[in-house]
């Protein structure tokens, strides 16, 4: 039997369905003793927030995130966002579920992104850099772990190969940044934007729903990157320091700004050049993956985004054939 996804349910609908945990915690209620349970659940369509107000305790101490869980809820609305009020939930048994219906990938085929990062690394004309980029990707089991990372827990690229394709991406944006400013050191940014999150691959776990690691939640994955090419940066013989010292900074100060996890903001251009590629890449994904969410829409507009602060607009489909002019909505003089 196919799987009904998160992105079908509609308001008072009743289901029996799988469902990834990715959020679980006990609240307490506000006007009596006790706990109910506050969860969020997954499939490979969307993620969707649930409640279950009786047995709570006993529930939680039965599961944890990550794993596949069976409920049987009525599908709800409150504040506009649909959620599920669960009577019941357990953990899934092997052959109730596909492991399909759980895993999102990234939109571009893994092999073909692999092959970009190979071309790209060949790019890199600095042989310490380019050796360095060799190493790292190419002569380790460390290339494959990278290749099959989510890029976030769930924010942007969360996904299998998110990360390998956030990179491409931002290494694409820089690779702009040299041409239209050939002033900046153009191996040096190429090399940033590839080594700019490997960190997260220490920093998130999981297959089925992603979550932080010990070593994410103590350090992140800024700290954890600039161990990992110091360590890396320290077996090649003859590594210029000053060479090692722009391309630490480069990766330190990628996030821009110190309320935004950058222990020190961006001091050469080819810092801000990755900054500004990285954050420019992580907000259209976001931006992209929102408009994409049917639980967004208002009309032809999304709901409020948090993280970028404003509405975005759904553009209509472009019309089959020859259409008669009709009337619209535009602004007079438009």
């Amino acid at each position: 039997m196919s799987k009904t996804m998160i992105a079908e349910l509609v308001p008072g609908q009743t289901v029996q369905e799988a469902f990834a945990l990715t959020s679980l915690k006990l609240a307490p209620f506000r006007n009596k003793p006790g706990y109910y349970l506050d969860l969020r659940l997954a499939d490979r369509s969307g993620e969707i927030p649930a409640r279950m107000w009786d047995r709570a305790e006993e529930t939680a101490a039965s599961l944890e995130t990550g794993t596949v869980v069976v409920g049987e809820a009525r599908v709800d609305e409150y504040k506009g966002e649909k959620q599920l009020v669960l009577t019941s939930l357990r953990r899934a048994e092997p052959g109730e579920y596909e492991h399909a219906d759980f895993v999102r990938v990234a939109s571009r085929p893994l092999e073909e992104m692999i092959e970009e990062l190979g071309q790209t690394i060949e790019e890199v004309d600095n042989p310490h850099l380019q050796g360095l980029l060799r190493q790292i990707f190419q002569e380790s089991d460390f290339g494959d772990r990278f290749a099959y990372a989510p890029g976030a827990e769930r924010l942007h690229h969360a996904c299998v190969g998110g990360l390998l394709q956030h990179t491409l991406s931002v290494a694409a944006i820089c690779r702009q940044a040299a041409e239209v400013h050939p002033e900046l050191d153009r191996d040096l940014l190429l090399a940033g934007a590839l080594l700019h999150d490997v960190g997260k691959v220490w920093e998130l776990t999981g297959e089925l729903a992603y979550a932080y690691t010990d070593a994410g939640r103590f350090f992140g994955h800024i700290v954890l990157t600039d161990r990992f090419i110091t360590r890396q940066i320290e077996t090649i013989e003859g590594f210029p320091a000053p060479l090692a010292d722009l391309l630490t900074h480069i990766l330190l100060s990628h996030h821009g700004r110190l309320d935004w996890g950058a222990p020190i903001r961006p001091a050469i251009p080819e810092a801000l050049a990755l900054h500004y590629a990285d954050n420019l890449d992580a907000k259209l994904q976001i931006a992209a993956d929102f408009m994409n969410s049917p639980d967004a829409r208002e009309g032809h507009w999304t709901k409020r985004h948090w993280q970028l602060e404003t509405r975005l607009y759904l553009r209509p489909p472009e019309p089959e054939g020859d259409t008669e002019e009709e009337e619209s909505d535009a602004l007079p003089g438009l």
